[in-house]
């Protein structure tokens, strides 16, 4: 296999950061497997270094001349972007009701947008309800913990205890 190694010269930097990025998920033990988009060669490599430094995005260099720029992806579950409309009650907050489109979705949580100004802050319990847009509308109703909430985001973790991972996982790889 060709040595793929890393390149990030100063001032060819902001040219590079034009490129299109891809995406990378670092699976356990720190390791990723980097592919060229030209020439397809890959190779897995260790990327603890990387998240010790919080770096997210790699330019690469291949030996076949290719420079582009990969994104490191450090989630258990990825997630796959969506609109998908949902309700929302914040069982935190006397049962304050809210309407969501949802923006993504993985395994292990979500990621929305609520359609009003919320009084939704971190640690905050959620009972959230929306429909897949599968062939069947597969109801999704689950019990979330929100990990981070901005003025108009919303990141909820699910609750490990729920069921539905079955169905939802199929729709992920869908």
């Amino acid at each position: 296999m060709s040595k793929i190694f890393f390149y990030t010269p100063a001032n060819d930097i902001a040219k590079r950061c034009l490129m299109e990025t891809g995406k990378v998920l670092v699976k356990e033990g720190d390791t990723a497997t980097i592919s060229c988009p030209i020439c397809l060669k890959a190779k897995k490599i260790s990327v603890a270094r990387y998240r010790e430094q919080n770096k997210r995005e790699l330019r690469i260099k291949c030996s076949c001349g290719n420079i582009f720029c990969l994104c490191l992806e450090y989630r258990k579950h990825p997630r796959k972007p969506v609109k998908l409309l949902g309700k929302c009650i914040n069982l935190s907050k006397h049962r304050e009701r809210q309407d969501i489109i949802i923006k993504n979705i993985s395994l292990g949580g979500i990621g929305f947008y609520p359609f009003r100004k919320h009084r939704t802050q971190k640690e905050d319990r959620l009972e959230v309800s929306f429909l897949l847009n599968d062939r069947n509308n597969t109801p999704i109703d689950a019990d979330a913990i929100v990990r981070a909430a901005g003025t108009d985001y919303i990141c909820c973790e699910f609750n490990a205890s729920e069921t539905f991972t079955a169905s939802l996982g199929f729709y992920l790889l869908s």
